[in-house]
């Protein structure tokens, strides 16, 4: 059996669908403009949602004012379910009959039932205690589906990675391991101390060092995104971006999916160039792609497709899927028509590959990256070939 490494967060997601009645009075509280990274008062909570709304996009932010985060929970009806980049990715490949061990910086009775379903999973922690909530908010706007997340601060340890994390990665056969939640940590310095943890880690001798991915995530600083692309980009394999972290950290002017095609392509083809990593992975609502100047991209089709059947069943149905369901939903789903066109037009080259996804009534836009990417990292290749 297939085993990938996930870390390093793992928390409690609280998911709620933002009522007409509720968004109307954020509305009467919102100001113009782009929101902070960081929310210190009502006005700046109602101006990020109606912000987003607005562009359908989705973001993540930090609130400091507990009482906000209270009053929010107080106005909506709320599911729990996991969160966490790792551990999210975790469950979905586990619960696809693949193996998964997964860092989970605090650990909890709470998180124990919630994943007990799946049989795959191994939960690695050194530590007990409260674990960290994130309150999601689902919309959809102008055909539009997107999430907002909002978190307290300083929700996590400074040890994020786990002593018996690292341990059992060292005795098992990893094929992949996934690095992600740097947007977890509040600051600069908390920042660097979590990478320099992670290249520990990755240099550790005594192991076979499996393949390594990057996922990125929307975080407080573009600077401090850019610092951590520059930091880890010798030491992985490949970076996984969504449409509204790939036109933050380029600084497009518009949605990366409002360009036409012949500019869209050109905006992608020198990604791996511009980001300083061998293979960019970019999973949007309209297809996935992967760039690479140093190898044939090829060869990652299936494992983008079946990123994007994994992504596709969990948006249908609101829940991680099986095998047998993910294959029974996407055998009769049509495909995204620009999917299909851009597919047309790269289908003779050798750095860019891209896979059409898959079209569907939405029902959740929860977690949907992260099992996109776990899907991708259960049949991604081992080795690569040259361009």
């Amino acid at each position: 059996m297939k085993t990938i490494a996930c870390g390093f967060t793992a928390n409690i997601d609280l998911i709620a669908n933002l009522s007409q009645v509720f968004y109307k009075e954020i509305k009467e509280h919102a100001r113009f403009g782009a929101p902070k990274a960081v929310i210190h008062t009502w006005e700046e909570f109602c101006s990020a949602i109606d912000w987003n709304v607005q562009k359908g996009s989705g973001s993540e932010y930090i609130v400091t004012d507990r009482a906000i985060l209270e009053l929010l929970e107080k106005n909506l009806h709320w599911r729990k379910a996991i969160g966490g980049g790792g551990l999210q990715a975790g469950c979905v490949a586990s619960f696809a009959g693949y193996g998964a061990l997964v860092n989970v910086p605090i650990q909890s009775e709470e998180i124990k039932a919630l994943v007990a379903e799946y049989k795959g999973l191994t939960l690695l922690s050194d530590k007990e205690g409260e674990v960290p909530k994130h309150y999601i908010l689902e919309y959809e706007a102008k055909g539009s589906f997107n999430r907002i997340i909002f978190r307290k601060e300083h929700e996590y340890p400074r040890d994020m990675i786990t002593t018996e994390f690292v341990k059992k990665v060292r005795e098992q056969d990893i094929s992949w391991m996934l690095l992600a939640g740097y947007n977890a940590v509040d600051g600069s310095k908390e920042v660097d101390s979590l990478l320099q943890k992670t290249i520990q880690m990755l240099e550790e001798p005594g192991y076979k060092k499996p393949n390594v991915h990057l996922e990125l995530a929307s975080i407080w600083s573009v600077d401090e995104q850019w610092k951590i692309i520059r930091t880890l980009g010798s030491f992985v394999d490949t970076i996984g971006v969504n449409e509204d972290e790939y036109q933050e950290l380029l600084g497009l002017k518009d949605p990366l999916l409002s360009y036409e095609d012949h500019v869209l392509l050109k905006i992608i083809e020198n990604a791996c160039q511009k980001l300083g990593v061998a293979h960019m992975i970019l999973h949007t609502k309209e297809f996935s792609a992967i760039q690479s100047a140093q190898y044939h991209t090829a060869q990652w089709a299936n494992a983008l497709k079946n990123g994007n059947q994994f992504a596709f069943s969990r948006a249908v149905t609101g829940k991680i899927c099986n095998v047998e369901t993910i294959r029974q939903l996407t055998a009769s789903a049509g495909l995204n028509a620009r999917g299909q066109n851009l597919q047309e037009l790269t289908k003779e080259r050798k750095d860019i590959t891209i896979i059409p996804a898959y079209i569907g009534k939405t029902i959740s836009t929860t977690g949907l990256g992260d099992t996109f990417t776990a899907g991708v990292l259960v049949e991604a290749p081992l080795q690569f070939h040259g361009s």
